[in-house]
């Protein structure tokens, strides 16, 4: 599974460390905790990102067991796919 953040989606940052998502074209919006804020920057930052990726990333920044961090990674993205803010391939 690849991740890739399509060009309708702006990211805004807040200075908790959170952040929102809108998509420009449906007007949906998403708020995002630390975590997911930090998932996105890394979607954000590569053009095509892997699940795993996504996976290890969370492991190495946070104090999270890989298996957890697999079904909320997987859970976070196919939302966010649905929403027509990221495209899984």
């Amino acid at each position: 599974m690849r991740v890739k953040k399509l060009s309708q989606t702006v990211f805004t940052p807040l200075d908790d460390g959170a952040g929102v998502l809108l998509n420009l074209e449906t007007l949906c919006y998403y708020n995002l905790n630390k975590t997911g804020a930090a998932v996105w920057r890394d979607i954000e930052a590569r053009v095509s990102l892997s699940l795993d990726e996504i996976v290890a990333s969370m492991c190495q920044r946070f104090e999270v067991a890989q298996d957890a961090a697999r079904i909320d990674a997987r859970a976070f993205v196919e939302h966010l796919a649905r929403c027509k803010m990221v495209r899984i391939d």
